[in-house]
């Protein structure tokens, strides 16, 4: 049975994933300061299901390898889920810059500072690299998942492979008791016959030397 704690994070997981899917279907209904609050909410949603979604990650490496298979694919698919979520959640951010900049674009046409449209500039570069960290991050930890739970098929198929032959010695073994109980039952029966044989050898003899003191007898006692 896998572990208390990993069913509890499931639990969580489920419950945050849940919360998002929510949140994502009605925030592009929403405008302005409503939806910038909606997409921080997200974040920091999606953040505590990362965390969550890791510390699964961690019970699974240490359960048993009986388990471990189910386990890791349970994270796998939890992973390809907030994963999606989170290109929504860009998405909607994207759309939801674009629209502040063009706006705020409208607004100061022709009296911007350069240097501030600079900045604004390097923040969209900087918060796009950090997006592009985090993928490459999903992207190792999915990878790394992976081939944790291919070395878990491995064990597993070894360990199967061990179970068979002893299933096979076992199998082996069973039938040399067979033929051990088989001829010990033939020898019994042999056994058996030999003995029935020797008494009934045994009775005749004693019948034979009955007849022989019985003839002696008469003819000792009662022949004159």
């Amino acid at each position: 049975m896998s572990s208390e704690r990993f069913e509890d994070c499931d639990d969580d997981f489920k419950a945050a994933m849940g919360d998002i899917r929510t949140d994502l279907r009605v925030i592009s209904k929403r405008t302005g300061e409503q939806k910038k609050s909606t997409i921080r909410k997200l974040e920091r949603r999606a953040e505590d299901a990362e965390r969550v979604l890791q510390e699964m990650e961690s019970e699974a490496q240490i359960a048993p390898a009986s388990f471990r298979m189910s386990m890791h694919s349970k994270v796998v698919k939890h992973r390809s889920d907030l994963e999606k979520a989170k290109r929504e959640l860009r998405q909607a951010s994207s759309a939801a810059s674009s629209r502040d900049d063009l706006l705020a674009g409208g607004r100061t046409y022709g009296t911007q500072d350069p240097a501030v449209i600079e900045a604004s500039q390097r923040n969209r570069l900087l918060k796009g690299s950090e997006s592009l960290n985090r993928a490459s991050e999903s992207i190792a930890r999915s990878k790394q998942v992976a081939a944790e739970s291919e070395t878990i098929g491995v064990e597993t198929l070894e360990e199967l492979v061990g179970q068979r032959e002893q299933l096979l010695r076992a199998g082996a073994t069973v039938k040399e008791t067979d033929d051990q109980v088989s001829k010990a039952k033939r020898i019994l029966i042999s056994m058996g016959k030999r003995v029935v044989t020797d008494k009934l050898i045994m009775i005749t003899i004693i019948l034979l030397e009955l007849g022989i003191i019985g003839g002696v007898v008469y003819w000792k006692f009662f022949s004159k």
